[in-house]
């Protein structure tokens, strides 16, 4: 409608009820705009019908007193109204009461629309009707009855649906409003019922009375027959589960009887005796409970670029030695199963085997023999194990009975130790302090680890429960729900450490994070592609931002290698990293050229003469595990580089899959383990190592490196392998982060920087507390 003067609007609106206008009236307010979104969203307005019909869309009007109820009967004289059309600082215009026929206030007609939609069992559509009227308007006629008819409407439609969790908390809403409605104790009984019959059926009996004790504390009001009789069920059936995991456990089948004693406990935690029970079972068959991202693959293995498969290849597959520690000059290796010395002329290793910490009786003299084979086996490079540098490097092995085995070394090598990191053989596994453990149990809920009874150290199973994201993590074990979690990312570590339950430790060694090429892309063979991929990702700012978002952690920062810098600058891992190679810079422009030409090169290569500008890049996949710094990270990679034109899709792939990323990505986001530079730089960089292809210079700095009699030698070839490795980028480093775990504190024997989460696992004690859920 055009806008008129004030003085226009009252003479047409006079005339009209005055009925000074032939025919029919001219001025009406129109509709409200059929776009403004649902009536309670629109601006508030009243509206008057008048005897001929029409009707007039006013300002919300006040009557005497200025309440808003519509005087009934009308009372004579005039009612004062403002039509939408006129400004809020208009005069009111004064229409006789005696035209009008109806009123239909704002708060009437959002009641009218919310009982149409209930009745249709619109009940979604209908509720922001009825909140609005009850916070906005809780005086409207019949308000509170229609608010009761439409919960139990609801309710019922909830129920048919068989939502019957919905239909719970519905009946609930109801009860707050209205303690006595009627039907209501009856609705609740039936609900309930049906709610905790589905928990048993599905054996989930913990939340079956979990159900029933938020039924008897929201409805206590109310005599709920539910309540009484399904305590008396539940009762009865802890009691009988008990007396069966006593027989279980007088029967040594613990596993059943810590099955039976946890459906007591979901049945009835309060019952007398169980914690005893619990107890009893916890010394006699410790389990301990890890919580993970990256679940254990079926096959574990050691990778140094994949710590979910090492972590558990360290149960499944213990080390002949392994690394535990760092002085000046290397890694500190020891053995589980023997006693490591080595000669001062570097000549001579020697193993003086000990006895099992298991108890088992062993004949020593065999395990000896045993040793002495599979360290023969591995001078052979076509054994399992075998390698060029072994084969080189071993002379021969002697073995003085019962239990020493030396080693003799055609020449020094500065840590022959860290040579010998292999998977003990048969024979052997049974002397170690851990246990002998094998993965019983693999589904989607659980990766059981269980000890070989002959063979047990001091925890007898590992159950391993993979959860979707790291807060689904840290809350499992705030609550108690595992014992400990192999990884804490940076940004949760505030919240761990304000809780008086848990223990947060930080892992020795850093780690490297790095893109590796697969293989699988040509355009990855290209070196001025992947300086490209240097060049446009903002490292600087992910670990500024993301992994320290303010916090001060020393050894998180960015890398221009592939080995560690360490801590400090003193911290002696860092004698692979070469000082003198920056990390390159965010350059965004350098990125795009040196993309274009590599993809250039591609085209060319394959034919094409004259490569167009405008032709794109091939989308490029790029994997990550599960781990959360992985997610985060390559996240914020994609974004980095497919803004500055070079396509990159994110896959998030099993620790299987990502053993094999050559099959299903380009890329793949790898967090390194090379924490002994002077081997794992050819586990790393060499033929049959981490990665695909490397230069003939890589391939003779390694040869080179290899050949190093002395600490000064093997830094200098060092440095000139990671010069190398940032001139080729056969890796691309990313950022180095030190990496921390968390455990509950009845968790014990931990020590406070371990080099890998199992590597105490012999002195792990469990503290059973009755308050633990």
């Amino acid at each position: 409608m055009p806008v008129r003067s004030r003085q226009l609007v009252r003479y047409l609106v006079l005339s009209f009820l005055l009925g000074s206008l032939g025919g029919p009236c001219a001025f009406a307010a129109d509709e409200p705009a059929k776009d403004e979104g649902p009536l309670y969203m629109q601006k508030a307005f009243d509206r008057v019908i008048l005897n001929t019909g029409e009707q007039v869309d006013v300002h919300p009007l006040r009557f005497a007193g200025g309440s808003r109820v519509v005087p009934v009967p009308f009372p004579a004289g005039q009612l004062p109204i403002r039509p939408l059309d006129m400004e809020i600082t208009s005069a009111d215009v004064a229409v006789p009461w005696s035209a009008v026929q109806r009123i239909d206030l704002f708060e009437d007609m959002i009641m009218r629309e919310a009982l149409n939609l209930a009745q249709k069992e619109k009940f979604d559509e209908a509720f922001p009707y009825f909140s609005y009227l009850l916070s906005k308007a809780p005086q409207t006629r019949g308000l509170d009855q229609a608010v009761n008819d439409y919960l139990q409407a609801n309710a019922l439609a909830a129920y048919n649906a068989k939502e019957f969790d919905r239909a719970l908390a519905i009946l609930g809403s109801l009860y707050e409003r209205t303690p006595n409605a009627s039907g209501l104790a009856g609705a609740v009984n039936t609900v309930a019922d049906k709610i905790i019959r589905e928990y048993i059926t599905q054996r989930n009996y913990k939340s079956a009375r979990t159900t029933l004790d938020v039924v008897a504390q929201n409805f206590k009001g109310l005599r709920l027959t539910v309540v009484r009789d399904w305590r008396q069920r539940f009762q009865k059936a802890a009691s009988d589960q008990l007396a069966e995991a006593e027989r279980l456990l007088q029967a040594k089948k613990y596993l059943a009887a810590r099955d039976a004693i946890n459906q007591a406990v979901g049945f009835w935690p309060e019952l007398d005796g169980v914690n005893e029970l619990r107890a009893r079972l916890q010394q006699e068959y410790p389990i301990v409970t890890l919580g993970v991202l990256e679940r254990t693959p079926p096959d574990p293995q050691y990778r140094i670029d994949n710590a979910a498969s090492s972590r558990a290849a360290s149960l499944t597959s213990p080390t002949i030695v392994e690394l535990r520690g760092y002085t000046a000059e290397g890694g500190e290796y020891q053995s589980s199963i023997a006693q490591l010395e080595l000669a001062p002329s570097g000549l001579e290793l020697s193993f003086q085997l000990i006895e099992s910490a298991s108890g088992a009786p062993l004949d020593l003299s065999l395990a000896a023999s045993a040793l002495a084979r599979q360290l023969l086996a591995a001078a052979n490079i076509e054994s399992p194990y075998g390698s060029e540098l072994l084969a080189d490097l071993i002379e021969r092995v002697d073995v003085e009975y019962p239990q020493v085995v030396r080693v003799r070394f055609r020449h020094p090598h500065v840590r022959p130790e860290s040579l010998l990191t292999f998977p003990m053989g048969p024979g052997l596994v049974e002397l170690s302090d851990r246990g002998v453990f094998a993965i019983e149990e693999y589904n989607d809920e659980i990766v059981r680890f269980a000890a070989s009874p002959d063979h047990r150290g001091a925890i007898a199973e590992i159950h391993e429960r993979t959860y979707q994201d790291d807060d689904e993590l840290i809350t499992a074990l705030s609550q108690g729900a595992v014992d400990i979690v192999d990884r804490v990312p940076p940004w949760q570590l505030k919240q761990l450490l304000a809780n008086s339950n848990l223990q947060v430790k930080r892992y020795l060694l850093p780690t490297v994070h790095a893109l590796i090429p697969t293989g699988r892309s040509e355009l990855t063979e290209q070196r001025e592609f992947r300086r490209a991929l240097c060049y446009g990702i903002r490292r600087d700012r992910f670990v500024k931002n993301v992994l320290l978002a303010g916090q001060q952690i020393p050894g998180i920062q960015t890398v221009s290698g592939p080995f560690p810098a360490g801590v400090t600058l003193s911290d002696p891992i860092r004698y692979g990293y070469n000082s003198q190679v920056k990390p390159r810079p965010f350059d965004p422009y350098m990125a795009i050229v040196l993309s274009t030409a590599a993809w250039n090169n591609v085209q060319k290569a394959n034919g094409v003469k004259e490569p167009e500008d405008d032709t794109p890049l091939p989308t490029l996949k790029l994997g990550h595990s599960a781990d959360a710094i992985a997610r985060t990270a390559c996240t914020e990679i994609a974004k980095d580089l497919n803004s500055i034109g070079i396509p990159i899709e994110t896959v998030e792939l099993t620790t299987d899959q990502m053993l094999e990323a050559e099959k299903h990505v380009d890329l793949k986001y790898a967090e390194l383990r090379t924490w002994e530079p002077v081997t794992d730089a050819r586990r790393l960089l060499g033929a049959g190592g981490v990665v695909t292809g490397t230069s003939d210079f890589m391939r003779l700095a390694l040869d080179r490196l290899d050949s190093a009699r002395n600490w000064n030698d093997v830094r200098t070839r060092l440095y000139q392998i990671h010069d190398a490795a940032s001139t080729d980028l056969p890796v691309i480093p990313l950022w180095q982060t030190v990496n921390f775990f968390a455990h509950r504190r009845e968790l014990s024997g931990i020590s406070e920087q371990p080099v890998h989460l199992f590597q105490d696992l012999a002195d792990w004690q469990v503290e059973f507390k009755a308050t633990r859920l």
